[in-house]
């Protein structure tokens, strides 16, 4: 970091523009949590403590001598005030009083408005175009350098320079929003969840609400209180007494079903098949996760019907590992199968994506009927304290490729997923299966707070076909094969 850049960057923060101080939070944050955390020797006191010295630093610019040493200065205000509040949760322990109005200890509502001012500057970048904002997302939140984005999204460095200039004036007015505080939440995504919420009256299976569901997915995540709301007025005619939600033959063709999503094949587990033994050689190449199972003979499904629309994140629990809601590391793989269409240009999409691509509902439900295919796959998911980028996603899958398949032409697509902050597709040579999908996740509601996420689901075929040198190609089918969505 050249000194002169730094000095223009502290001047431009003192004129409070927004892509300045956006920049310095990006540069220091993590570093300045990382000195607090030297002190308290507590996670959660070290984010309080770096988030307190970094405000009041920007409300002390002025007082900065020589703008060039903002880091060094930055490190002492945050020592200061880490010291001050260990010394203050001290006493409070040893006293065994509750923390007082006067504490410096963030309050539950100081908490609840910082988690609203990320959702404002979340809903800014969303209402970028979507070129604008992969470059502000990968630059300013998934760790990537310039030289790094332009090779993810394979275009030149200059091109990312000018679509990081034009995404941080465009957030410039955002910002003054938020100073004024106003949301800055794009109007026309508004108007598109109104939409939804309208469409939504004339049926889920309508082409007004498939049609109103690309449009708002484009625009960003749609919101899950608005999804479970909706689902929950057109399912409430559904709902039953104490008796059980599935009569026992459907229940066992549900169960079967899972069954066929959460177990790997004959072939996956073969290890002379080329599918299993590119299983078993991914698993080899990641120590670090600890293999678990979905046991779909312990699924209580009239449990997971009944709390579906309530707590959509408790009634899926089961879908974790175990102890994963625990306030702790972990990283898990899970051998199973998943769901595929190929379209009929011969590219093998996600559902999203297909939906996407579709411009009906019936297009897309004759294609699902048609291009359904089952990929044998591998689910990885991890979960830690610290910040997650999608950059580790990638670099982890390039040295897991380099491992398995070496030599092997390997590319990257950024992706736009509802689950996820910022989502990848990973290509291998010239197989038009995806080797792998996922990224960071948006946070479960039932982990804690202070957690991160990321999920990657590796499809086997083309892993396989690279190291066998054969062609594997996908199951035909679905998951779900006797499960008639009109008929529940």
């Amino acid at each position: 970091m050249s000194e002169n850049a730094e000095h223009d960057r502290v001047e431009r923060a003192r004129r409070s523009e927004p892509a300045a101080i956006g920049e310095l939070y990006q540069r220091y944050w993590r570093a300045a949590r990382a000195a607090a955390y030297g002190v308290t020797g507590d996670f959660s006191l070290a984010e309080d403590a770096a988030s307190e010295a970094f405000c009041a630093a920007l409300d002390s610019l002025a007082g900065l001598r020589d703008a060039r040493r903002f880091g060094p200065w930055l490190r002492t205000i945050v020592i200061r005030t880490a010291r001050r509040l260990k010394n203050a949760a001290a006493a409070q322990n040893t006293a065994g009083l509750r923390k007082e109005a006067g504490s410096h200890v963030h309050t539950p509502n100081t908490r609840l408005e910082q988690q609203e001012l990320a959702t404002l500057v979340q809903e800014a970048v969303r209402s970028l175009p979507e070129i604008l904002r992969e470059a502000i997302s990968l630059f300013y939140f998934e760790g990537y350098s310039v030289e790094e984005a332009a090779r993810f999204l394979d275009v030149p460095t200059g091109t990312v320079k000018r679509r990081l200039y034009d995404g941080r004036r465009r957030l410039h007015t955002a910002a003054q929003q938020i100073a004024r505080g106003s949301k800055p939440m794009n109007a026309q995504r508004e108007r598109i969840l109104q939409q939804l919420r309208e469409a939504a009256e004339e049926g889920l299976d309508s082409e007004a609400f498939y049609q109103m569901m690309r449009k708002a997915t484009r625009s960003g995540p749609v919101p899950r209180d608005l999804l479970r709301d909706i689902m929950k007025r057109h399912l409430a005619a559904r709902k039953t007494g104490a008796g059980p939600v599935f009569p026992p033959e459907k229940e066992d063709g549900i169960r079967q079903a899972l069954a066929r999503y959460h177990e790997p094949s004959e072939r996956a587990r073969d290890p002379n098949h080329p599918v299993g033994a590119v299983a078993n050689a991914i698993r080899e190449s990641l120590p670090a996760f600890k293999p678990w199972q979905v046991d779909v003979s312990k699924i209580d499904l009239d449990a997971v019907a009944r709390r579906f629309y309530d707590s959509r994140a408790q009634a899926l629990s089961y879908l974790l590992p175990p102890g994963f809601t625990e306030e702790s590391s972990g990283s898990y793989i899970t051998a199973q199968r998943s769901l595929l269409v190929q379209d009929q240009d011969g590219t093998v999409l996600t559902v999203s994506e297909l939906m996407e691509k579709k411009a009906t509902q019936e297009a897309f439900a004759k294609q699902m009927q048609e291009g359904s295919r089952l990929s044998e796959a591998l689910g990885l998911v991890w979960k830690q304290p610290e910040p997650l980028e999608l950059r580790a996603i990638e670099e982890l899958l390039r040295g897991l490729a380099e491992k398995i398949v070496p030599g092997t032409a390997v590319r990257f697509v950024p992706r736009t997923e509802p689950r996820f902050r910022m989502a990848l597709r990973m290509q291998l040579g010239n197989s038009p299966i995806p080797a792998a999908t996922g990224g960071v996740l948006n946070r479960p509601s039932m982990l804690p707070e202070v957690t991160y996420v990321a999920g990657v689901t590796i499809h086997l075929e083309p892993w396989a076909s690279a190291r066998s040198g054969q062609v594997i190609g996908l199951a035909e089918g679905s998951p779900f094969p006797h499960f008639d969505a009109n008929n529940q």
